[in-house]
């Protein structure tokens, strides 16, 4: 009987632990050089929807996608699709999924940025530069509490920990009408020490 008790209260716990870890990928057309209007695609396990919140006149610009169900503590492949109506720059804001109280904001490892199947320069963040003393990947910026593990990501990759508050971000090039597929690597962690 203690065993089965010891099992239930450590699998609640697992399952409590990573019950928030849902990627989400905030993108943005709104950039210093003009406005990029954004349509959601077809995306197999994810949602993709127009922000519903902000300024209405850059709503139409501005979507969030986001999985359908968290991700566990094995790398998961993130992929969704959107298509541009003008040619610019897009704003990628790489986190998870909100919560109400924010202790329930689950963390995720991320890792190997694409754009439609190609990796983004420096994707498996090993390039860094010490930033006010925060180890940011060449090409990315962060904020909030993100973290750096140089040794944290697949196949020998590194990887930045991230939630909804702390994400990882990256400025791309789109051309009108061309789908964007954005794909990467995820998976649940615990909250980290920092």
């Amino acid at each position: 009987m203690k065993l089965f008790a010891t099992l239930f209260l450590s699998a609640v716990t697992t399952a409590s632990l990573f019950a928030a870890s849902i990627p989400r990928c905030d993108v943005s057309g709104v950039t210093k050089e003009g406005k990029v209007k954004l349509t959601p695609g077809t995306s197999e396990g994810w949602r993709v929807t127009p922000q519903g919140w902000g300024p209405a006149e850059t709503r139409p610009c501005r979507l969030s996608a986001f999985s359908t169900k968290p991700v566990g503590a094995e790398w998961t492949l993130c992929k969704f699709v959107f298509t541009p109506e003008t040619s610019g720059n897009v704003y990628l804001s790489i986190g998870g999924q909100w919560a109400k109280n924010a202790e329930e904001r689950g963390w995720l490892a991320v890792s190997k940025l694409s754009v439609n199947g190609t990796p983004v320069s420096n994707a498996d963040l090993k390039e860094v530069t010490d930033r006010k003393g925060t180890m940011i990947p060449n090409g990315f910026w962060a904020y909030g509490k993100t973290q750096y593990d140089a040794d944290g990501g697949p196949d020998g990759a590194a990887a930045m920990l991230v939630n909804h508050d702390s994400r990882l971000t990256r400025t791309i090039k789109v051309e009108a009408g061309k789908p964007v597929t954005i794909e990467y690597m995820a998976k649940a962690i615990e909250t980290p020490n920092k």
